[in-house]
């Protein structure tokens, strides 16, 4: 019997000090993704914009402020037509 748990300790000490790795690791790339990503979150908790999804709010309220120049031009078009 005490051969066997002489035998086990190293392979247990082993396990332990490779698990403590592998936590320590796990940590370390957590915090590189947590660095990497933009902050979503105020400090005040109020959301903020991801880069990708301003930059498309952006561009659609461009595109919807060009609609409603057209439409501006469209209604002045048609009120000088009712006027003749």
């Amino acid at each position: 019997m005490q051969d066997i748990l002489k035998a086990v300790i190293p392979i247990l000490v082993a396990c332990i000090a490779w698990l403590l790795g592998q936590v320590s690791s796990f940590q370390t790339r957590l915090t590189q993704i947590e660095g990497k990503m933009p902050a979503l979150i105020t400090a005040e908790g109020v959301p903020t914009d991801s880069p990708i999804s301003a930059e498309r709010r952006a561009k659609m309220r461009e595109e919807l402020y060009k609609e409603l120049h057209d439409l501006h031009v469209r209604v002045k078009l048609l009120e000088e037509r009712g006027k003749k």
